[in-house]
């Protein structure tokens, strides 16, 4: 099994965008300090701007990354959004992909 997939399908928490982005950024910044093995994280929609170059999150990433966990961004979504060059953690991923990693997964964690 794949252990837990954490899967991120915006770039704030919650309904509200002014306060979810700051919750957003607060949540992702410090469940690395939580975490006890590396995950694997997928990030489609909106959740994409949360690995790109500019993100307020993208250290906290890079840490988690630098002790195994994987990252993957929609490859769709990217291109949607025009910021595929941006990508700055993890790799492009393919929906065939995080399909195959969910139904490997023991738990999927949506955000």
């Amino acid at each position: 099994m794949a252990g837990i997939v954490w899967y991120s399908r915006s770039d704030v928490l919650g309904r509200d965008d002014r306060i979810g982005g700051r919750l957003a950024q607060s949540f992702w910044n410090s469940l690395g300090e939580r975490l006890e093995q590396p995950e694997t994280f997928a990030f489609v929609n909106r959740g994409v701007f949360l690995t790109l170059d500019d993100s307020p999150v993208i250290e906290a990433f890079r840490e988690l990354e630098a002790r195994g966990s994987r990252f993957l961004s929609c490859g769709t979504c990217l291109d949607y959004f025009g910021v595929r060059e941006r990508l700055a953690v993890g790799e492009v991923g393919s929906m065939a992909l995080l399909q195959e990693l969910m139904l490997e997964a023991d738990k999927v964690i949506t955000l």
